[in-house]
């Protein structure tokens, strides 16, 4: 009985062993370590194509407002063209009407000319010029 006792205890042994070195081996081998740096690259490599993806719309995003604003500029231009356009053919209006050149041309004639000035000689020279020193000029 002793000796099927010690081969039970030897078959446990073996039993126990052997899922204990696979578990061992599977953690600490270099099949392990490779498995852990494919996964570390897979998840490198898909965090990179998420920022590229994130990048593309983005830049797609961006280029999308440029053609907008593209578009706004031209429809711009192109009214400001038009308008230009639509004022060189219409005549160039001025600045009073006719009704408002009528009247002043009216009250210019009715109205006396009070630009000339009658009562300086115009021999007179302006003060300043004059021979007599006055004011900040004038010796004591």
């Amino acid at each position: 009985m002793s000796w099927i006792v010690g081969f039970l205890l030897v078959l446990a042994g073996t039993v126990v062993g052997f899922f204990l070195a696979r578990y061992w081996l599977s953690e600490h081998s270099d099949e392990a370590e490779l498995n852990q740096q494919v996964t570390q690259t897979k998840q490198q490599l898909a965090d990179y194509r998420r920022e590229v993806a994130e990048h593309l719309s983005t830049a797609q995003a961006l280029v999308e407002q440029l053609e907008e604003t593209q578009d706004k500029l031209k429809a711009y231009l192109y009214h400001s063209a038009d308008l230009l356009q639509r004022e060189v053919e219409q005549p160039s209006l001025p600045f009073f009407s006719e009704d408002t050149l009528r009247e002043l041309h009216m009250t210019n004639q009715l109205r006396p000319e009070k630009r000339r000035s009658d009562d300086k000689a115009v021999t007179d020279m302006p003060r300043d010029y004059s021979e007599k020193q006055s004011g900040l000029f004038k010796s004591s």
